[in-house]
Parts: C-alpha cells; sequence; structure tokens
C-alpha cells in the first residue's frame, strides 16, 4: 500500500516573521512517526520570496537563517525526501521588478505590487531567474526533486514576448476574439511550447540531479490528460477545494491509478482549501484518504507550514488521523503484487477538456469542462460498477482486460485511438458510446450503424423504463440519428410539443404519450463484439442534477448489456465505491463510503456518523470454488449459484476490504 506524503504551503508577505523560532526536529520526528515518507517544502513562494539566502532571488525579508535547509536537513535526518516547492508562474518580486516578464491577460497584467503576480515563463524569467534558482537549489541542498507549481502560466498571454514569438511561428497577431478561427492555431501553439518547455525544465533538473522526482502541478492530469515528457517523473492531481470532496478525489485517484508513471493525489486538511486555517472534519479526511489509497495512489496531503517553520496543532491532529486510517487500511489492502481489474473503462480524452481543435489549451476554464467525466465517475459508481478512469493515450495498456469501453461525451479521438477501440469490439469486446458520437479527424466515428444530423433536434429527452416507473428525464442537446445498420433499443421520447431552445415557462414539459422514430439506445454488432450508442448527455446532466431516477435507469441498463463482469454492487442508495484487485488465488474487494458529505455554499464537509447501507456484493467465480469469504479476519456468509458468488453486507464505515480466497478450479 502506498504510503503518505506532506506538502506545506508557505506563501507568505514580506513583513512576516519567518523562522525566527523553528522547531523543525519535532516537526521531522511528528512527520516520520505518522508514516509520511516525503514532504515538499517551499524554495521560493508565489510572492517571489525564497526561503534560503539565495544569491539568484530574493530573500524573505522577514526571514531569520535558512527555513528551506533547516527543514530539510531535519527530515532527511529522519529519513524523509524532500521535494523544493519552486512557484513557477507566479513571481511578485520577478513581477515588480521586470514588468516585461509579466503575464498579460486579455484584461492587463494579472496580480497587483506587493502581493501575486503572474509571471510569463517564454520571456527571459525562465533562463534569467528561474532556472539558475532552480540550480542553485540543487547545489546547494540536492533535494530528492522539485515540485512546480502555479502551471496557468502556460496559458493566454498578450506579452510582447508571446506575442512576437506567434508572429514567427504563424505570421498572425493572437487573437482575441473567442469565435476567431485563429483560436486553434492559437491552442496548439501554447500546447506545444508549454509542452516543450516543461520538458526543457525536466532535462535541466535531470542532468544535475540525476534519477531526481519532478512534477509539475496538474500537467498530465484530469485537466491535461496526456503523457508527459520522459524526464517528468511524477503526475500530481490537485483539483479544487471547492465543491464535493470525497469524489473529486476518488475520481482522481482512478485516473492515476491508470496512469504511465507514479501518481499523487493531493487534498487538503482544511475546510475551506488552501487559504483556510480551520481543520476539515475527521470523517472528510477518512473518506478522502480511504478513496485514494483504495486506487493505489498516494494520499499527497496539503498543509500549512507554520512561519516559525514548526507544525501547527491542526497538523499534529491531521497526522494522527491518516496515521491511523493508513496502518488499519494496510492490514486488509492487496499486496503489491495483486492487480487492479477494473470492469469498465471510461476513456477521458484531451479532446474534453481542450477541445477537439486544441483552442481551450490552459485556457482558464478548463474546471468548467471536467463536469462530463466526474458525472461519468459519480454515475457509474452509483450504479454498483468496477470502473475505473483511463487517460486516451494510456487506453492501449489497459483495453484488452476491460469487460466495456466507454467513450463518455468525448467531442473527439485520435485516429489511433479509433483503430485501437474498434479492433478491440471485433475481437468481441462491448464499447459504449454516449452523448454525441466523437469526430476522427474531423469525420463522424463511421461504424455505429448510425448517421447523426448536424443540428441538434431537443434540448432534453425522455427514455423509456425498463420496468414500471415514470420516463427518465435527460437534460441536454439530443441529436436526431438514422439507422444505418443499428438496431434500435430504445426510443428517443420527446416531451410533449417540445421544441430546442424552448420551456414551458421556466421548467420542462411533460413526456409525450408515444415515442418518437428516432433512437435514444441503439446496439451494432461489429465482428465479434458489440457497440452500443446512447445519444443523450446523461453522463453531464448526472453532475449538474443527480436524477437518482437516471441511476437506477442506469443500472439496469449495465444489467442487460451483458458484457463480462468480475464484481458489482447492488447498494440501492448508491453513494458506495467498488474496486478490485485480484491475484491467481484471490479477489478483493474495497468497498468505500462516500455518503453525508454536505456543501455550505461552495465548501464540503462530512459530519457523521454514517449510515448504514446494505449492499449486495456479486463476484464471479471464473470457474473456481470458494474457500472462504473475509473482512477484518471475520469469515462472512456467502451464497454461490453458477454465474456469481453473493455477499450481503452493511456499510457502516468509511472503508471495507472483502477478500474472496479461492481453493481451486473446478
Amino acid at each position: 500500500m502506498r504510503l503518505l506524503a506532506w506538502h506545506f504551503d508557505f506563501h507568505t508577505p514580506g513583513y512576516v516573521r519567518v523562522n525566527t523560532n523553528p522547531d523543525v526536529a519535532s516537526a521531522a520526528r511528528a512527520l516520520r512517526d505518522a508514516g509520511v515518507e516525503e514532504i515538499i517544502t517551499f524554495a521560493k513562494c508565489h510572492f517571489g520570496y525564497a526561503y534560503y539566502p539565495t544569491r539568484v532571488g530574493t530573500p524573505h525579508p522577514g526571514m531569520k537563517g535558512d527555513a528551506f535547509g533547516d527543514l530539510q536537513a531535519a527530515c532527511k535526518a529522519e529519513g524523509l525526501k524532500v521535494l523544493a516547492y519552486i512557484s513557477f508562474g507566479i513571481d511578485g518580486q520577478a513581477g515588480e521588478q521586470h514588468l516585461d516578464w509579466c503575464q498579460i491577460g486579455p484584461s492587463g497584467s494579472r496580480g497587483r505590487p506587493g502581493h501575486f503576480i503572474s509571471v510569463c515563463p517564454f520571456t527571459p524569467y525562465t533562463d534569467d531567474l528561474m532556472l539558475p534558482q532552480v540550480a542553485e537549489v540543487i547545489e546547494r541542498y540536492r533535494p530528492d526533486g522539485f515540485f512546480f507549481d502555479t502551471m496557468g502560466a502556460m496559458g493566454v498571454c498578450l506579452c510582447e514576448a508571446c506575442r512576437k514569438s506567434f508572429r514567427e511561428v504563424t505570421g498572425q497577431e493572437i487573437p482575441q476574439n473567442p469565435d476567431d478561427p485563429l483560436q486553434a492555431t492559437y491552442g496548439r501553439f501554447r500546447h506545444d511550447r508549454g509542452v516543450a518547455l516543461i520538458a526543457r525544465v525536466g532535462d535541466f533538473i535531470q542532468a544535475r540531479l540525476p534519477g531526481a522526482t519532478v512534477g509539475f502541478n496538474q500537467v498530465g492530469s484530469l485537466p491535461y490528460p496526456e503523457r508527459m515528457p520522459a524526464s517528468i517523473t511524477r503526475l500530481t492531481l490537485d483539483p479544487s477545494t471547492q465543491g464535493p470532496q470525497s469524489l473529486a478525489f476518488s475520481l482522481n485517484a482512478a485516473y492515476g491509478s491508470t496512469a504511465d508513471r507514479p501518481c499523487d493525489v493531493m487534498p487538503t486538511i482544511f475546510n475551506q482549501g488552501w487559504g483556510d486555517w480551520s481543520l476539515s472534519p475527521d470523517l472528510l479526511l477518512r473518506q478522502v484518504g480511504a478513496a485514494v489509497w483504495a486506487r493505489g495512489a498516494r494520499l499527497y496531503v496539503g498543509d500549512r507550514l507554520h512561519p516559525q517553520n514548526r507544525l501547527d496543532r491542526r497538523t499534529q491532529h491531521a497526522l494522527s488521523v491518516l496515521r491511523d486510517l493508513h496502518d488499519a487500511m494496510a492490514k486488509e489492502m492487496p499486496p503489491e503484487s495483486a492487480t487492479l481489474v477494473p470492469d469498465v473503462l471510461l476513456v477521458h480524452s484531451p479532446s474534453a477538456t481542450q477541445g477537439e481543435d486544441m483552442r481551450f489549451f490552459f485556457d482558464g476554464r478548463v474546471r468548467d469542462r471536467l463536469g462530463v467525466i466526474s458525472g461519468a465517475h459519480h454515475l457509474f459508481l452509483d450504479s454498483g460498477a468496477n470502473a475505473t478512469v483511463v487517460g486516451e493515450a494510456f487506453l492501449e495498456k489497459r483495453i484488452d482486460r476491460a469487460g466495456l469501453v466507454v467513450l463518455p461525451e468525448v467531442p473527439a479521438l485520435a485516429p489511433e485511438t479509433e483503430e485501437i477501440l474498434r479492433s478491440y469490439v471485433e475481437r468481441g469486446g462491448h464499447a459504449l458510446i454516449v452523448g454525441r458520437p466523437p469526430r476522427v479527424g474531423g469525420q463522424p466515428l463511421g461504424w455505429l450503424g448510425l448517421s447523426f444530423e448536424e443540428d441538434p433536434w431537443q434540448d432534453h429527452i425522455y427514455v423509456p423504463p425498463w420496468g414500471d416507473a415514470p420516463e427518465v428525464l435527460v437534460r441536454g442537446d439530443f441529436y436526431r440519428a438514422a439507422l444505418t445498420g443499428a438496431e434500435v433499443i430504445c426510443p428517443a421520447i420527446p416531451a410533449w410539443d417540445a421544441r430546442h431552445g424552448h420551456r414551458y415557462g421556466w421548467g420542462i414539459g411533460p413526456a409525450c404519450e408515444s415515442p418518437s422514430p428516432y433512437p435514444a439506445l441503439a446496439c451494432a454488432s461489429v465482428g465479434a463484439g458489440k457497440v452500443w450508442t446512447f445519444g443523450t448527455p446523461i453522463l453531464s446532466d448526472y453532475a449538474q442534477s443527480g436524477n437518482w431516477q437516471q441511476a437506477v435507469w442506469w443500472k439496469g441498463l449495465l444489467d442487460r448489456m451483458g458484457f463480462p463482469r468480475r464484481a458489482f454492487l447492488e447498494c440501492e442508495t448508491g453513494g458506495v465505491e467498488l474496486v478490485v484487485y485480484a491475484d491467481a488465488r484471490t479477489t478483493w474487494a474495497v468497498l468505500v463510503h462516500h455518503a453525508v458529505e454536505q456543501l455550505v455554499g461552495r465548501w464540503a464537509r462530512s459530519v457523521g456518523p454514517l449510515p448504514a447501507v446494505p449492499v449486495r456484493l456479486h463476484v464471479a467465480p471464473l470457474g473456481r470454488r470458494v474457500r472462504q469469504v473475509l473482512a477484518r479476519e471475520q469469515v462472512l456468509r456467502f451464497t454461490v449459484d453458477e454465474d456469481a458468488l453473493t455477499v450481503p453486507l452493511v456499510m457502516d464505515s468509511v472503508w471495507r476490504v472483502v477478500r474472496i480466497e479461492w481453493e481451486q478450479f473446478v
């Protein structure tokens, strides 16, 4: 089981006293005793101040001695690794002293003197200050690596250096109208030079500190899901501290579990995120920690170091809570040799956040575009599926063991991804396309047995229920499709006399009594496999509305599709996550209870006790005979038929690991 790591935030104005009464030895011992294996501590903050006696940058004016060096030495003495934090794209001192280094957005410079100022890494800032400071830290301290923050520096910038560079590449001025066709070219320009820059920084470090850990916050994570350069050795997933937390960190851990390099998931210990100093409830800390560790990712806890260079009481408490959680889970989690075996792969494409033509790359609104993958993760979780998220770049290595591959409202696929997916289906696999099908090379996906119109027909429809329940409403653009080989499974039901863009006053109209001739759900045979197309944007709708009828309907869909499943949950309330591992003789089902999280304003809290939720775990025997089923070393009762082992449980705790030991093949 992955260990624990700790990130100490330390952005401190120049008038604050720093390191005047440190206790780094006690801090290092407390971190070691809690099982922390690595920390991030500040070499340079957003104000642009260095926390060591730099000769390259600006030392913190209120600092006594060497705050970074003192803490690093104490932690190294206790066996902890130490990464140096460098604020990459915000540097108040650099911005004040070099106005031509400032990042210029559409509304002007970002920041104000004496505070945070966004800087552009494509000015001399990188070569004249940032890289020399990195080299200085390496020479003085030989840290275990670097963590770079504030990657918004790769976004839209209208400084003279960027304008000149864009003119040299394209012969054009940077477009400022969002509808300008040149936005796609500008997005690709930002992307290519940004990736090249982080590769150069990574190479710079590896040349001077071979084997160093190098990570850039967010880059390569859900907002920017693509393969990173080889010199970038770590992915850091740092989702928003606003909004739901335990499900958000579960989603990020799911993505990280299928990436091509180690992944850290970074929540905070605070009730209101990085800018707060009031503790998150213990229950929420446990839910987030369990969700991350269940997926095999490392929990990298965000905290704030006291300016005196010592641990705050809140840190001590959070360390205790998470140490106890880790120690308890470590006794029951599968060994490192076990394999994560999801049945369902939710494919996350760069086009989902950056646009089909890359026009939205680092445009400042990427979090708004994560609703689809968030809704997909949530809906499959509430449906009891053994599902995970995989980046499009990593699909090929994961696809052969999947029972179902899902394209969740993906705008576009790379041609090589289409080939991988089609080959998988032709060999007997199952694929589910949700929403309007993706485009490949600007053309519609051509083997679904459907031909879609270009303009939406309705902005909400209903789908027929599986039983006697009412029709199920799904909001969002729906496109009519003609059959070109697919079979209609469920027809779309429009609202009564509805037209796209119109409403019954403020609301939505009732369903028509008769369905339309257009498919909401269709299925086509492709080789030995099947491809299903559900043409509604149910995943983005579920992210916004949490319509419980959609979850019930979705579970019915999964039950009817007939794809192979190693395991699934029955849970009427939803909110219990299933993560499955296996080796030759054992299956582990890790359950995480996400209930009781509340939103107050923009902030989440989980206040217990957790409700006791009955669930039924179903596991496919795959020709094996059950030896015993255990949880917390207690033998559990179960039933077996030819299709499944069934274990009834009551989830009344944050997590539980059910271990199924197989005796032999029958």
